[in-house]
């Protein structure tokens, strides 16, 4: 889940510039200062690097033509920062804390007030001209504006809706007529919960007969968003960008029982796999996804697709609707925040012009008149939901499993009520720089005290020094323990006073490993991560997993561990195993990735 998770951060950050929502933009001539020297400036936006310089993608050469306009007209080279879209939150505060931070760095509805109460961003109203035709100024009043200053700016373009695209002749042929499909719908004052649930029972089958639902009436790219259809979020802030937790909201707990109710009746899902490919393989009938997502699907779906605003809930009394926005803004301490004033004004422009504006002139007319009718009420929730630091499997997880939304929220509250209050005081992270000496493990010395064991309470587990045909190489970590007692799930962890590992930092982690007895087929596997705090219960960043089917094979375990936003200085490597044996480490690797 957490992999899939990832994929649907990257895109929900990557839509902010694929869509353009108001009317076109005309021709605006880029502004040559030719005369005025602003020097050299950094830049990160996830994803782009040199290499993006050389691509065809529209987006690619909007960004190539500013970064080549401002080396032109104002006397300094653009660095550009490159990290992914993983990673790039660390690499931001990695820099600041390291006293060198990035002129113009990305940032989005998902990343505000966060960046503003943390102190990342600075203002930008003496830098960037906030009168440009080309600017998002909606989104910008609305979530990138704190105590009458703007911190981030946002391009038209950038403003992205949220949709329930439509398999039309999949509906046509389950005998759906067209003026009971969603845009006729809309378009008749009648698309709401009722008639979408309606129509979802409809198009929910059983195609191959075996007893089990396999076409959805519709698919959720996350289940946030009937909360946010029913005109509320999990956390409100205030015009300083302070959270409250928002659990109590009758509009939160009827939003959340209708989803239950859709997925335990078998005509709603929220399958990442179905929403990438469902609308291609007949796997739903209708999908709630960023129109982005209906651009792609548009090019890749031979069925005719088409596409209705998200149907609002009964407690949406304002008739809200949901948008994602990103922009750019300067980092606290920027060298040259004169210059990132106007390369941010550069790229949007660019971005504006040559890939926004291009992207909407291939749309269908419905598609413009549907979206700017959105956009004149619209609704961030991402950005007060930032606020509260968990992803949305860890709130729909209980939601899902217990048998009340009450209880869920219930089970929730304590946590998350943590969470928002220390990100509105801005104190769930203090950015201070630790930096980091890449380090090897082995055990030739014949010395454990690098490691112990996580759980204290697992009396039975214990650490020594294999040797011989035991060993991996000379001498190796041995972990044995009393599986009747303690279960079949144990982990070892690095010593912070004798290892030393940072937040803010991005690692490559490698180390190999085998087990002393036959595995359990298919299940055993090794696993890996890094711990807040060397005990039970701590948080866990990262995850890297190999499974084990052979005794006494050496199996090499590597990959990334990215993206730590905690700078607690009590951090550990944790390796263990999931329906584990005996088992041996040894070679263990950690280093710093570019």
């Amino acid at each position: 889940m957490q992999k899939s998770f990832k994929k649907v951060i990257a895109f929900m950050v990557i839509v902010g510039f694929v869509i353009s929502l108001f009317a076109v933009v005309g021709e605006l001539p880029q502004k040559a200062e030719a005369s005025a020297k602003y020097g050299n400036i950094s830049f990160l936006r996830p994803g782009y690097s040199k290499e993006s310089l050389k691509s065809k993608d529209l987006f690619d050469k909007a960004v190539a033509r500013a970064i080549n306009a401002y080396e032109k007209n104002f006397g300094g080279k653009v660095n550009i920062v490159y990290s992914d879209w993983v990673n790039w939150n660390t690499k931001i505060i990695a820099r600041m804390a390291a006293g060198d931070p990035i002129d113009v760095i990305f940032g989005s509805d998902g990343t505000f007030p966060r960046y503003y109460l943390q102190g990342i961003v600075q203002p930008i109203d003496n830098y960037v001209d906030l009168k440009a035709p080309y600017l998002n100024k909606t989104a910008m009043d609305l979530i990138f504006k704190y105590n009458g200053k703007y911190y981030l700016a946002s391009q038209k373009g950038s403003n992205v809706p949220i949709l329930c695209i439509y398999n039309k002749d999949l509906l046509l042929e389950e005998g759906i007529d067209e003026d009971e499909m969603p845009l006729s719908l809309y378009k008749a004052g009648k698309w709401n919960w009722d008639t979408f649930e309606k129509l979802a029972k409809k198009l929910a089958a059983d195609t191959n007969k075996d007893g089990k639902i396999d076409r959805y009436g519709v698919n959720l790219w996350s289940p946030t968003y009937l909360v946010y259809a029913n005109g509320t979020s999990f956390v409100t802030i205030d015009k300083n960008g302070k959270g409250k937790l928002n659990f109590d909201d009758p509009a939160l707990q009827r939003a959340l029982n209708f989803y239950k109710k859709g997925k335990k009746e078998g005509w709603l899902m929220d399958d990442w796999d179905i929403t990438v490919s469902g609308l291609k393989k007949r796997q739903t009938a209708m999908l709630i996804a960023p129109l982005y997502k209906y651009d792609q699907d548009k090019k890749e779906v031979e069925d005719e697709l088409e596409a209705a605003p998200l149907p609002l809930g009964p407690d949406n009394k304002k008739k809200v609707y949901i948008f994602h926005a990103d922009g750019y803004g300067i980092s606290k301490g920027a060298k040259n925040p004169r210059g990132a004033g106007k390369f941010i004004n550069l790229i949007l422009e660019n971005v504006q012009k040559y890939h926004d504006d291009v992207n909407m002139s291939k749309r269908s007319k419905f598609i413009f008149d549907i979206v700017s009718d959105m956009a004149k009420k619209p609704f961030y929730p991402s950005s007060p939901d930032s606020l509260i630091g968990m992803p949305w499997w860890e709130l729909f997880g209980p939601v899902n499993s217990q048998d009340s939304v009450a209880s869920a929220l219930a089970s929730l509250k304590p946590q998350a009520e943590k969470n928002v209050r220390e990100a509105s005081t801005g104190t769930a992270t203090k950015i201070v720089y630790r930096p980091f000496k890449p380090f090897t493990i082995n055990f030739d010395d014949g010395k454990i005290d690098t490691f112990k064991s996580l759980d204290p309470n697992k009396k039975t587990v214990k650490l020594s020094i294999a040797t011989g045909k035991e060993a991996i190489k000379g001498k190796s970590l041995k972990v044995t323990w009393d599986k009747a007692k303690d279960g079949a799930e144990i982990y070892v962890v690095t010593v912070p006073e004798k290892v030393k590992i940072y937040g803010w930092h991005d690692y490559k982690v490698s180390f190999e490993v085998k087990v002393l007895k036959a595995p359990k087929a298919g299940k055993t596997t090794i696993v890996c991560s890094i711990l807040s705090e060397p005990k039970p219960g701590a948080t866990s960043y990262g995850s890297i997993s190999t499974a084990i089917d052979k005794a006494q094979t050496v199996y090499k375990v590597e990959g990334n561990i990215t993206n730590i936003p905690d700078n607690s200085d009590k951090m550990s490597l944790r390796i263990g195993i999931q329906e584990g044996v005996d088992f041996v480490i040894d070679n263990i690797k950690v280093e710093e990735l570019e």
